[in-house]
């Protein structure tokens, strides 16, 4: 669910364990969303991408490479760990789908719901 100046407004979540992106991949998939590239820290809970109706969750930038913990492991673009998508089901739909044509990896999936972060 989503809070909106008072208002509640359902929504939709899909996460992905594990997930590594082919070069820039990342970055096309928030091109495809209307979200610019740069993130938000929430220090050790991961990376934040925010966009009108629709919120990316990440354990690692995968633009950066930055992990949520640095001093734990060291940068590696493109990997973003894990995943949780939230927002209206249309824009989740298509991230999503996004996700899954630019990914070279991704270990596994919870559809409706944000599983692994």
């Amino acid at each position: 669910m989503i809070k909106l100046k008072n208002l509640i407004v359902e929504s939709t979540k899909h996460g992905f364990d594990l997930t590594d992106f082919k070069s820039g991949g990342f970055k096309k998939v928030l091109k495809g969303l209307r979200i610019r590239p740069k993130s938000k820290h929430m220090g050790n809970k991961g990376f934040y991408w925010k966009g009108s109706g629709i919120l990316i969750v990440t354990g690692n930038d995968p633009i950066t490479g930055q992990f949520f913990q640095p001093d734990r492991r060291k940068s590696e673009k493109d990997y973003a760990s894990y995943i949780g998508i939230e927002g209206k089901s249309e824009l989740v739909e298509k991230a999503v789908d996004l996700i899954k044509k630019y990914a070279s990896y991704v270990k596994d999936e919870s559809p409706g719901r944000r599983s692994y972060i």
